[in-house]
């Protein structure tokens, strides 16, 4: 089977959660969501997602009428609904797909435009929205932020006291249920993970049983130690007496999901930020070309053995505030020069799981989000070598 998708989707998550539930071979494939050729092709002109390719060459699009047609026509999707609790189990799955993704969508909207990659599609993601819901509902859901939140924990309650109870929403083992919850909170996870980690703890220790059953742990090695708000505080200050040098610490390129190198130089490149990095071979936003870490954000999080697990791939002593740097302002670095761009950088949900929901919430909170805990993003417009131990300079 081939499972079409856009990775923010929570329908496309939904369904993608389910297959991987049942132990079912599948290629993911995900569609650009400025470019649906492909989608327009497969299904005679549908371009939506998800959409799904069986084995047989049948092709299905809409979530409800995908599993509804896959828990009919296989057993394995059929264990999924056991016959004694198919009503509850539809009905939680359609209630998640309706009035919970109605808030949840609000809630991650505003902070999933810049993460598509080329100004059309921002434009567009916007223009759909602003089509259905009128002009300018993306800032008036951001502003509303803290009312969604509520709206969100008020839908969730009666789910956080059934999970406070029993490992699953439907008893000991995981169903359809589960699965488009799962679905909802991996597109907060892309638009509003701090949101998410403030939620009750009953949610979070869900997720870990039921990531569990799906495989590999989606995000990879995480850091020995997860330090609270006070240590995290503690830390930083600690870091901050000394005056800053400008040098670059470390040198990370991202090599494969969740493989990391840490070279002691690497050529930056014009549109192509770190040379080897999977993130400039992607062909994400130019305006991630390059991303950079203060190491005393850093040191406060993790011991530096675990800094490549940020991601991040210039780690320096240098005032990342916008305070410091405005978009725009330029630097160098050895002989390379650096563009500071306006994309926002933020934890996600890989920084929850691999540093904990309190580090998350201390880099994303909005009172500090000023400081750039989490780092910034810069465009590469001047090509060269850079080296561990160069100096940042403001040009």
């Amino acid at each position: 089977m081939k499972l079409y998708r856009f990775a923010h989707s929570p329908y496309a998550r939904y369904v993608q959660a389910a297959i991987e539930l049942a132990d079912v071979p599948c290629e993911v494939i995900d569609v650009r969501y400025g470019d649906r050729e492909e989608l327009a092709r497969l299904t005679g002109g549908y371009i939506m997602v998800p959409v799904l390719e069986r084995d047989d060459g049948s092709v299905l699009g809409d979530s409800h009428s995908i599993m509804a047609v896959l828990v009919r026509a296989d057993a394995r999707f059929a264990a999924l609904v056991p016959e004694a609790d198919a009503g509850p189990i539809w009905a939680y799955a359609d209630w998640a797909g309706s009035l919970l993704e109605d808030v949840a969508f609000r809630l991650a909207s505003p902070a999933l435009v810049p993460r598509f990659a080329s100004a059309f599609e921002r434009s567009l993601f916007v223009f759909v929205k602003e089509r259905k819901f009128g002009s300018g509902c993306i800032e008036q859901w951001s502003e509303q932020a803290d009312a969604l939140f509520a709206q969100l924990c008020d839908l969730l309650e009666p789910t956080l006291r059934t999970l406070a109870a029993r490992p699953f929403l439907f008893g000991k083992q995981p169903t359809l249920a589960d699965c488009a919850l799962y679905g909802q909170l991996a597109m907060l996870d892309l638009g509003a993970a701090d949101r998410v980690a403030e939620i009750a703890e009953p949610l979070h220790a869900w997720r870990q049983r039921f990531e569990a059953r799906l495989g590999a742990p989606p995000y990879g090695p995480v850091a020995d130690v997860h330090h609270g708000r006070d240590a995290l505080d503690a830390r930083l200050a600690a870091a901050s007496d000394k005056a800053r040098s400008g040098a670059l610490e470390l040198i990370v390129v991202r090599t494969a999901t969740h493989e990391r190198a840490t070279p002691d130089r690497v050529e930056l490149v014009v549109d192509g930020g770190v040379a080897g990095d999977r993130w400039a071979q992607s062909g994400a936003n130019p305006g991630h070309d390059v991303s950079l870490m203060d190491v005393r954000a850093a040191g406060a999080m993790a011991e530096r053995a675990h800094w490549p697990l940020f991601g991040d791939n210039l780690f320096v002593d240098f005032d990342l505030s916008t305070a410091s740097l405005q978009p725009g302002d330029r630097l160098r670095l050895g002989d390379a020069v650096l563009e500071i761009t306006a994309e926002p950088h933020l934890g996600c949900r890989k920084l929850s799981a691999r540093f904990g929901r309190e580090a998350l919430r201390w880099v994303n909170h909005k009172s500090v989000r000023d400081q750039r805990r989490r780092g910034i993003f810069a465009k590469v417009v001047q090509a060269a070598t850079v080296a561990v131990g160069d100096t940042l300079v403001r040009l």
